[in-house]
């Protein structure tokens, strides 16, 4: 299977999620799937640029925008108590809230598990933020850069990849366009 069908079969794979397809059913495809995806790796840049093709630019905007919350919570993991008042106003009550679901049985989030409420936490204040996946990486950099000893002066992703979704219109475009990837300084 080509890496086009294999993005074929996986934008298939997500619509049925929309089509309330039943969870259990799709999960059950979704080994099959990645094994042959993984068969046929291509770098980043060329995944990206197929699914443009395949006029999946929401997918991208998606699959960046939860790579950065992601990567973001892992990044800050023990500080995202102080990454959460800078973006909102959190009280302790709710702090504590987003912690609960990962304490051990003796009551403490483990620090190799501090990112799991700073990713619930991350999904929540990006759903409040809105459905612009450049508003909310917007906000997250500015929310950031305003912590004592900023993440961002060091850990650089984050500036390329709001840089990137401020030109996923352009990259689409070009997709579809008949020149070489020559032509372009990346």
């Amino acid at each position: 299977m080509s890496i086009y069908q294999n993005l074929c079969h996986l934008r298939q794979l997500l619509l049925s999620f929309m089509d309330f397809e039943p969870f259990s059913q799709a999960v059950c495809r979704l080994p099959e799937l990645s094994a042959s995806l993984l068969s046929n790796l291509k770098p980043p840049r060329v995944r990206s640029q197929a699914l443009l093709k395949m006029d999946c630019q929401g997918l991208v905007a998606r699959l960046v925008m939860d790579f950065v919350l992601l990567t973001t919570a892992v990044e800050v993991a023990g500080r995202w108590r102080e990454m959460a008042e800078r973006l909102i106003k959190v009280s302790r009550q709710q702090m504590e809230a987003y912690e609960a679901p990962h304490r051990d049985k003796n009551g403490v989030v483990d620090s190799e598990a501090m990112w799991k409420p700073a990713y619930d936490f991350l999904v929540t204040w990006a759903a409040q933020i809105g459905d612009s996946y450049r508003d909310v990486i917007q906000e997250l950099h500015m929310g950031l850069d305003k912590m004592k000893n900023p993440i961002t002066k060091r850990w650089k992703h984050l500036t390329g990849t709001l840089i990137l979704v401020n030109c996923l219109d352009v990259l689409r475009s070009s997709a579809f366009s008949p020149a070489t990837q020559d032509d372009y300084a990346i």
